[in-house]
């Protein structure tokens, strides 16, 4: 097996931002009358907040204002990035991580997230490591459609199966799995190990110090 780039998820990957995701989405849920499980709430988070907004609707066959509901969610999760401070949400082995692997390999950020967020996030230092951030703002399909890891890859000029992605989630491993790359599970964000494990990951790590450990493999 040969690397030569490798491609990161954000939220949940490189940051904890999952539980705000989830406060925000919950929040906005109980404001339109729902109510969802702690697992319901782990698997609607995954999913942007239109997707959440159309899941409600469908399941109790009613209709709100999907822009209200939106924009209320959004409002929330601003207001508890505020609380919380974006650039203090990084994995305390993250930005060393991305300081050590980028001397080995080209590195790049695929993320759900919207460019405003994302750039409260990155400082300087961190952004020169990285070649390039596609956020959902720059595709017009989202994961887990294969469009922003394609778009990555293009940038990368390498072929697809010399990438390997890491991220945490069901959306990043169905988008690998879909377009045959290479897909390192994160565990501790917002998917299960055994929900992880079903999109066939090449490796599944517990922190970036084991996952430095298997790249040393393939450099």
């Amino acid at each position: 097996m040969k690397i030569s780039a490798v491609l990161l998820d954000l939220d949940g990957t490189l940051i904890n931002s999952v539980p705000l995701i989830m406060q925000s989405d919950n929040a906005a849920i109980k404001k339109f009358g729902y109510k969802v499980s702690h697992h319901k709430l782990r698997e609607l988070s995954q999913l942007h907040s239109r997707e959440i907004a159309y899941h409600l609707m469908d399941s109790k066959k009613t209709s709100f204002d999907l822009f209200d509901f939106v924009n209320y969610r959004r409002k929330v999760f601003v207001s508890l990035l505020k609380k919380n401070k974006p650039k203090g949400l990084w994995f305390k082995d993250s930005k060393s991580f991305i300081a050590e692997e980028s001397k080995r390999f080209p590195l790049g950020v695929v993320t759900g997230s919207r460019h405003k967020f994302v750039k409260e996030i990155f400082d300087k230092t961190t952004m020169k490591n990285i070649q390039f951030i596609i956020t959902s703002d720059d595709v017009e399909h989202k994961k887990p459609d294969i469009e922003p890891l394609l778009s990555a890859i293009s940038l990368l000029k390498v072929k697809k199966e010399e990438v390997v992605f890491i991220g945490d989630s069901a959306q990043d491993g169905l988008m690998c799995q879909r377009l045959g790359v290479k897909f390192i599970a994160k565990i501790g964000g917002i998917s299960t190990e055994n929900e992880l494990r079903k999109y066939n990951p090449v490796f599944v790590a517990k922190n970036f110090g084991e996952v430095s450990n298997f790249l040393n493999l393939f450099y």
